[in-house]
């Protein structure tokens, strides 16, 4: 009896250990952008441009920087904002920086992880390599961050901190827009 209670715990230890099971960490998003009929179209509340997404982390960056210019207007989207081109002069435009950096905790390296959208209407927008610093206030900015060890390495990382800064961003844009709205009719 001993045999067989040993027998079923090596084997249920084996079943359970990390290198046995097929373990699966992946996730999947999906967004239908195309509207078979014109009544879709009439769901976004405004219309924007992205002016540049800069990331700004030691080494590997570039392809950090082309998987947020890829997602951002899916995340747009999912907000109600629709992404166009500068030459159909949206009501707005965004900017996105992303920015990890690393630091000492004691005798570990955390690393710290920063993604802000910026949004300003679009006539205020800096252009052509102006210092956001030396320009008009952004309309709404929204801004996440987080200490740890994740890094934007992690495509889950930078999809999750991009869409909640969108998020926060669009929100603000929203309170901006209706307070906007306020004003004209007084």
């Amino acid at each position: 009896m001993k045999k067989i209670f040993l027998k079923l715990f090596v084997f249920l230890l084996f079943l359970f250990s990390c290198e046995a099971l097929p373990v699966n960490y992946s996730s999947s998003q999906s967004w239908q952008t195309s509207s078979i009929n014109s009544k879709k179209q009439d769901k976004f509340w405004t219309t924007l441009t992205i002016l540049s997404v800069h990331v700004d982390r030691s080494g590997g960056w570039d392809s950090v920087e082309k998987e947020a210019a890829a997602l951002a207007p899916l995340y747009f989207w999912d907000r109600k904002c629709r992404v166009v081109d500068a030459e159909k002069t949206p009501s707005y435009a965004a900017q996105i920086q992303i920015r990890e950096r690393d630091f000492n905790h004691g005798w570990k390296t955390k690393k710290s992880l920063a993604v802000e959208v910026r949004i300003w209407e679009y006539e205020d927008a800096p252009r052509n390599g102006e210092s956001v610093l030396e320009h008009k206030l952004p309309a709404a900015v929204g801004r996440i961050i987080t200490i740890g060890d994740k890094s934007f390495s992690s495509s889950k990382t930078t999809g999750l901190l991009l869409s909640k800064a969108i998020k926060k961003a669009v929100r603000k844009l929203a309170v901006y827009e209706r307070k906007k709205n306020a004003l004209r009719k007084h």
